[in-house]
């Protein structure tokens, strides 16, 4: 699964490095600041999807005493700084755009629409061969929103290249680069969310812990569910651990109980990672009630 994710990686990888020196020699070229802004997008993206090769290679490392849930976790590492670059980039083109409004240069427009059309076609192939696995993978939706992001700057640069052409009106590049930068910090806003969410143990958003104790309490046999917690270790890779009451009657069939509990938790929320700790009714073990 992670050799076809790295193929893909590796495609996108190439086409960003050759849109960002074709739209960065069109920006310096059209003197339009809002193609630059585009290729510096497409600079975020190579580094963002290298981060992502360099990831997916650190993860194979298998796992050690040290290490006992090997290096998955480096997906999130990865995706997380991808989401902070996004943020330092839009600083640098708002400085830059705020310089150029108080005195807006004046543009070549043909050159400038000739430039971001082939950005434009060539975001749609790589957002093509990210979609599909950008929906299981945190590390790859990080690479999928660059993308995303550069394909609607570059779709703004399109738009704002026609209406100067007709109105020779050039802060609207200035704007176009302004709306671009608000993409990039709400892009990068939204994945560092997700990314602190995972480093903070939080519950993953796909799954419902009273649905989980809800499952669990119907199996015949338990009695009392708690200090029930579930995490994510990298995307699409979740953990749990539960204490679990048993009446005395079931205390000889504690395996059977666990390996219901195991099925169950595979089959019904793609939890792989279970830690289940079964307690008599007259275990003197007591829920945490701080939790």
């Amino acid at each position: 699964m992670h050799n076809h994710i790295e193929k893909k990686l590796g495609i996108v990888f190439a086409i960003s490095i050759f849109i960002f020196v074709v739209e960065l020699v069109g920006g310096f070229l059209s003197n339009s600041l809002a193609l630059i802004t585009d290729s510096l997008h497409v600079l975020l993206d190579f580094t963002a999807i290298g981060i992502s090769l360099l990831a997916f290679r650190i993860a194979k490392r298998p796992h050690s005493s040290k290490m006992t849930f090997g290096f998955h976790r480096i997906e999130i590492v990865a995706a997380f700084v991808n989401g902070i670059s996004l943020v330092i980039v839009a600083t640098v083109i708002f400085f830059e755009a705020y310089r150029r409004f108080l005195e807006p240069p004046q543009v070549n427009i043909n050159l400038l629409i000739g430039f971001a059309l082939l950005g434009l076609c060539a975001n749609v192939v790589m957002i093509a061969l990210l979609k599909k696995d950008s929906r299981s993978n945190l590390n790859i939706k990080g690479s999928y929103i660059h993308v995303i992001g550069d394909l609607l700057s570059s779709l703004g640069v399109v738009i704002g290249g026609i209406i100067m052409f007709f109105v020779n009106y050039y802060v609207i590049d200035v704007i176009v680069s302004l709306a671009i930068g608000l993409l990039i910090v709400r892009s990068g806003v939204i994945l560092c969310r997700e990314c602190l969410h995972i480093f903070m143990e939080g519950t993953p958003h796909e799954i419902k812990l009273s649905s989980i104790l809800d499952q669990l309490k119907k199996i015949e046999g338990i009695s009392d569910v708690h200090d029930l917690h579930v995490w994510t270790l990298t995307s699409n890779v979740f953990a749990m651990s539960v204490h679990i009451k048993i009446k005395d009657e079931f205390v000889l069939q504690s395996g059977v109980l666990l390996r219901k509990i195991n099925e169950m938790m595979k089959d019904e929320f793609g939890i792989n990672h279970c830690t289940t700790q079964i307690e008599s009714e007259h275990d003197i073990i007591q829920p945490d009630k701080s939790e």
